[in-house]
């Protein structure tokens, strides 16, 4: 049986690939911190060739991301991305369940 699947929603505008994957990191280990590792499977939503594709296409492709997915995690700084705003509503709308990474981190701090 495969593990329910995480798409972590952040900001990625001007970032790179290397800081974009760096942050899927640290984001991904928090959920593993929380959760435990065993449980989630963290997905990609980079979408290949962004530079080449319109900001719709790109968004398109990650509401297709999110289609798969199980839960939706937002990072982050989401609150002021249209993109992830967007996701996030999706998301409520179609029942997909929504975790908030900053109050996970918080949590686990105290």
């Amino acid at each position: 049986m495969s593990k329910p699947k995480i798409m972590i929603s952040r900001p990625m505008k001007g970032k790179t690939k290397t800081e974009i994957d760096k942050d899927t990191n640290e984001m991904a280990n928090l959920i593993f911190d929380y959760y435990g590792e065993a449980t989630y499977d963290i997905m990609s939503s980079i979408v290949e060739d962004h530079t080449e594709k319109s900001e719709l296409e790109c968004f398109s492709e990650s509401i297709f991301f999110m289609s798969q997915a199980d839960m939706l995690a937002m990072g982050h700084g989401w609150e002021n991305s249209r993109g992830c705003k967007l996701e996030h509503e999706i998301a409520k709308a179609y029942n997909v369940p929504i975790i908030y990474l900053d109050d996970i981190k918080k949590e686990l701090c105290e």
